[in-house]
This record gives structure tokens, sequence and C-alpha cells, in this order.
């Protein structure tokens, strides 16, 4: 079911603590960054009351890390500038050490967990406590306090003796939170989510918000930087927008807002997902790619026919087997079944990766740091590494084709920054992403397998990626999208299969909207329905206004 807590924060409305003469919770004024030269962030400042959720969005590069360094005192400022907490000045300089101590706590996207470590010792690291007589830490009173600080928050069912490597995705969540909490008043100080709701499952997001807007009722002020416009617009009070390195508005309630008008503010311009499907038209062929009997994990048997020019998307609920749909058809997982191309025919019982790439197939997987980027590489490397077999000799990889297919993926996809020699590594999520969309299209792939192709990236690349992705179909590629995002999935597919129980159960054909897509999957009776095949193929409409929002991790 949907999460009942209301969006706003409980207590909170803007300028309630300055009517009651207390200053603001955290208070930024004209911070500057300048780096070799170039200015990165330009007179940047944001308040934010005690009680409030203050989201800071912008497209990547806009200066936001930047801002949340400077604050954190990774990188010091241009001269000028201050940082207030309650009313008194913390910096610049400021002291990383020393802001634990005064009410500044930070929870960063890669969580900073130490996997061999327990969970007592990562939440207790740097604060442990000591035996006066033999000067070893206290394991007793560590756990007790682990034990507070999880009823504090209301988080239960994780053993504080057990190692976090053990632990699921939320769980580890929960216990950067509670590293980045304890010794907390309630009520007191800021918490800073840096791009945190990156490492939170899909399904456990709902409680990741009920322990924000629990801080936030308790008085703590939560900066929440955030690449996701609708979970700003769902969660936070405020917002203040970055773009270019300068702050475009700041302190705008969420009330006032839109998803159109803060895509507006991020990109300078609009962006309307819905373009894409009138700007890139696409023209299916005769021929096909043919999915028999795809099974395993959770997907029990799934039957389906792509044709070339075609771009169908797959959905469901988290326990669907969507999530293994994608690494199946891609050769990342081992399965059964096989995949009929317009030449050949693959049994995913007996071929390997490299067979299924050779024969034409492209996966993106959803974890681009761990399955589709070598990270330590450069750009050039990671755009070339599919074709140096094809294109290069046994003895030389060349040179010059190298260069000019990096530069074709660097201007196709307006990657930033424009170099092929940097390591992909300093590069944004999106543009990561980017990078690694066009290293496989520049191979004419037959079947080109996108899993979550929008994970973690701002709205800027969403978009560029989503047309790349139509783009695809109409070069020839048979393009197959696996997404629980109904939004991506109504931008760029000409079909979407529904998935129930690990096989197809309907079918969702143009015209559709995201609420039909939603009403399609989590309602089989909301649509008409007709009997095909393995389940039932649905034919949804464009949907109307009394159609149920619900979201997908409920």
């Amino acid at each position: 079911m949907a999460d009942p807590t209301p969006r706003r924060s409980a207590g909170f409305s803007p300028g309630t603590e300055e009517g009651h003469g207390r200053p603001p919770r955290l208070e930024v004024r004209n911070l500057s960054k300048t780096f070799a030269g170039v200015t990165v962030l330009e007179r940047a400042g944001l308040t934010i009351e005690s009680g409030e959720i203050h989201a800071l969005v912008g497209q990547n590069g806009s200066g936001k890390s930047t801002l949340i360094k400077l604050i954190s005192g990774v990188h010091s400022p241009d001269a000028g500038g201050e940082i207030r907490l309650d009313g008194e000045r913390i910096g610049p300089p400021v002291d990383p050490k020393a802001l634990h101590a005064q009410g500044l706590s930070f929870v960063h996207q890669d969580l900073g967990l130490v996997p061999d470590l327990t969970v007592r010792e990562n939440v207790r690291v740097g604060r442990h406590a000591m035996n006066r007589l033999t000067r070893r830490i206290d394991v007793r009173r560590d756990a007790e306090a682990v034990r507070a600080t999880f009823e504090f928050l209301g988080i239960e069912d994780i053993d504080p003796s057990a190692r976090v490597s053990t632990l699921p995705p939320s769980a580890r969540v929960a216990v950067a939170i509670a590293r980045a909490l304890q010794d907390r008043r309630p009520g007191s100080g800021v918490v800073v989510f840096d791009e945190s709701s990156r490492a939170v499952p899909r399904e456990a997001l709902p409680g990741f918000y009920r322990m924000i807007r629990l801080l936030a009722g308790q008085g703590t002020a939560v900066l929440m930087v955030s690449h996701d416009l609708k979970e700003v617009l769902d969660i936070a009070d405020r917002a203040t927008a970055l773009r270019n390195g300068r702050v475009v508005e700041t302190g705008i309630p969420t009330s006032e807002l839109d998803e159109a008008r803060l895509t507006s503010l991020v990109l300078g311009r609009a962006a309307d997902l819905g373009d894409i499907m009138r700007e890139v038209v696409t023209a299916p062929r005769g021929e096909s790619v043919e999915l028999a009997g795809v099974a395993g994990g959770r997907i029990a048997g799934v039957d389906a026919v792509v044709r070339r020019g075609e771009v169908v998307g797959f959905t469901g609920t988290v326990d669907s087997g969507l999530s293994d749909l994608g690494p199946l058809l891609g050769g990342d997982r081992r399965g059964s079944g096989t995949v009929g191309l317009p030449r050949r025919s693959l049994d995913l019982a007996r071929c390997k990766a490299i067979d299924l790439l050779s024969a034409g197939v492209a996966f993106i997987p959803a974890d681009r740091h761990g399955k589709g980027l070598a990270l330590e590489l450069s750009v050039e490397e990671n755009s070339t590494l599919p074709r140096i077999r094809t294109r290069g000799k046994p003895w030389w990889t060349g040179v010059r084709w190298r260069r000019e297919e990096t530069d074709e993926i660097i201007d196709r996809f307006d990657i930033r920054p424009r170099s092929r020699s940097i390591p992909i590594a300093s590069l944004s999520g999106g543009n990561q992403q980017k990078v690694l969309l066009g290293k496989w299209l520049l191979g004419d792939p037959v079947l080109l397998v996108l899993d979550d192709p929008t994970q973690a990236v701002d709205v800027g690349a969403r978009h560029a990626i989503l047309t790349e992705t139509r783009r695809a179909a109409t070069a020839g590629a048979a393009v197959v999208v696996c997404s629980a995002e109904v939004d991506d999935l109504a931008a760029v597919c000409d079909r979407v299969l529904v998935l129930e129980d690990g096989v197809v159960a309907r079918e969702v054909v143009r015209p559709f909207d995201p609420d039909s897509l939603l009403a399609a999957i989590f309602d089989a009776d909301a649509v008409p329905t007709v009997g095909v095949g393995a389940g039932k193929t649905a034919t949804a409409g464009t949907g109307s206004n009394d159609t149920p929002r619900m979201r997908l991790d409920e």
C-alpha cells in the first residue's frame, strides 16, 4: 500500500522559526569556488529552518556536489562567504572533525561503510566507548549505544553484531543513517542526505522517507540533495535549484511547484518526455527477435516477439521477476530458453555472454559501476573496448578510429567534460550512463536490452538516454527496456508487457500514459483484457483523471 505519511514534515511551515525570533538552523551565504581559474560555484546561498526538509536540485555539474563539499569542509571556498548553524558562524574555514559535535551530519550516496566490519563497529567508528582502565573498546556500551540509536530511528531486526557485508541494501542505508545520527539530541542539528536515496532499493524507499520525515517532525533540519524530481516534490518542503554554478531560485515551497516547473528551473528549458515519441518516430521492420521459454531466477517462462525498429517495455512489481529478465537476455545470468535472432538462434542454457555479443545482442546493465564500465579506464578506453577485436590488430589497437568513435559519443551524447582521456570514474552518473549506452550503440546491435537505464541520473541525462534509446530502434535494433519507471516506458515504448509471477500477464499497446501503465501493473481488471499466449493482453487507453496514482514500490 502507499505510504500514508503526509508529504509535508510535521509542524513545518516556512517562516515559523523566524516568527519566533530564532535564527535559521543552517544558513549559507555567498559561497564560491574556483578550480584552475574556472568558477564552478558563484555566490551560492540557502537557508534551512529547523523541522524543514529542504531539497537541493540541479543537473550533474551544476554545483551541488561542490556546495556540499564546501559545507562539509572537503573543499575550502574562495574568499568571502560564511556558514552559520543556529546563528553561530562555523566557517569557513570548516573543521570537518568538529562538524558532528557542532550539529552537522552527512549521509553520502556511497554510504561509506566498511563491509568486513560489524554493524556496531561501523556505527561507532571514531566514537567508541573506552574502558578507563584497559583503554580497550567497551563492546557492551557500544552495543547499547547502537541499540538506543536504532530505537530512536525505529530501526528493527538489524543485529549489531552482524557483518555489514551480510546485510541487504536497505539495512545498510539504515546503518549509515544511524552512524550519522548517533549522539544527536532529538530536534537538533542538520542532516545532509547527499544523493542517499540512490543506495536505497525501490521497495525500501517508503521506509527511508518515513525516517526522513521522523527526523524533520522532531525538529531536525534535513538537506536532501537529489536528482529525482518526483522525490523532491513528494518529500521536500522547499527547494533550491542550481544551474551552471549559480543559485537560480532558493526556498521555493514545493507546494507551488510541479515537475514541469522544477525541470525548467534545473535545465533552463522545458524537457517533456512526451516529446520523444513525436520527435523520434520508429518504423517496425519485418525481421523479429523471438524470446521463447526464457527462464531463470524469478522468471518462470517468458515468450515474446520484438520486431526490429520497435521498442518493447517489460515492467511489473518488485516480485514479478522484472529484475531478472534483463540479465538473462544479456548473458549476465545463466538461464534457459532461446533468443531467436533473424539469422541465428541462441540457447541461453549453453551460450555465454561473449556468444550473445558476437550475435549482436548488447546489454546495458542496471549496475553500471560493477558490470557496465571499467571505472579505472578512460572515457576512450571504455567507449571503444567492445570493438578492439574487430577494428584493432593483434599487435596494435589503433589510435585514429578510437579517437573518432569516442568523439562521436562525446558529441552525440554531450558528455561533460569533453575529454577522451579522463578516467570515467570522474564523470557524473548521468555522463557515465551516456558513455555506457553510446559504446554499445556504435556497434549497431540487432537486439538492445536496457535494464533500468535511467537509474540515478539527472533530468537532462534522462531525456538524452531515452531519446537515444528510441533512435536505436529507428536505426534498426529490436529494443527491450526493463524498467519500473512508467514515465520512461510511456516516453519510448511502442508496447509494454506486464510481468506477474515470472510470466507475461498482460500487454499494453498505444495509446497509453503512465497512469494507464500503473493500472495495468496493479489492477488487471482496470483495462480490457483478452487471452493470448501464456497470459492476457490488455489494451489501455490514455487513462482518465480518476485513475488511482500508485507507486511501484508499494
